[in-house]
């Protein structure tokens, strides 16, 4: 696992812990920015590679659930595990249902760090593929030329090929193509399919 495929971020007001945190993941060959306060933290701005957050509950008058909640209300995707003295139950299941991924205390172990952060990496790198594919579909979907637009919303509403052509005027196998290729970059191999993508690009039907 190299730097530019993952990165942990971890947020601690103890300079102890950002210590021993970065010995440990520098041991397992694991990239990781610490972060002493909440304002450095986002100020680094959202991670530009697939990352995962240990973030501490008391940091100074913010505390780590307050910190969370403005991570997800910024739509930054960073699973978190909180890395925390605090075993109050009460905070752990706020901590979870705010979404958190884990909830591990100080003194922590080792091992079991190391497994939950693996676990949210893995998370965050399917997150990243999958935001690849939208992004590529998006891309496909964005050179559709105004005729295939026409005709995929014709045959969103029901009509032949045939029905079409003689609709705008043009020979049958023109409007073939013009389906065949707008199929292609919506990623479609039948009408269902190109019904569910072009829904997802807005096209409505045109009858």
């Amino acid at each position: 696992m190299s730097a530019n495929q993952c990165e942990i971020r971890v947020l601690d007001d103890d300079p102890q812990v950002l210590a021993s945190v970065e010995r440990l993941l520098a041991t397992h060959t694991l990239p990781v920015r610490t972060f002493a306060t909440v304002e450095e933290f986002f100020a680094a701005g959202p991670p530009e590679v697939p990352a995962c957050l240990l973030l501490d509950q008391h940091l100074g008058p913010a505390k780590g659930t307050e910190v969370h909640a403005a991570i997800q209300a910024r739509g930054w995707h960073l699973p978190t595990i909180f890395l925390t003295a605090d075993s109050d139950v009460h905070i752990v299941v706020d901590a979870l249902r705010g979404g958190a991924d884990n909830y591990l205390t100080k003194p922590y172990a080792p091992a079991e760090l190391i497994a939950a952060i693996e676990r949210c990496l893995e998370q965050a790198r399917q997150h990243w593929e999958q935001k690849r594919g939208n992004d590529e579909f998006i891309r496909r979907a964005a050179t559709l030329t105004e005729r295939e637009r026409n005709i995929v919303r014709f045959v969103l509403g029901g009509l032949l090929n045939k029905e079409i052509a003689d609709r705008l005027g043009i020979a049958l196998v023109t409007v073939k193509v013009h389906r065949g290729r707008a199929m292609r970059k919506l990623g479609s191999r039948n009408p269902a399919e190109l019904a569910h993508r072009a829904a997802q690009v807005g096209l409505t039907p045109l009858a």
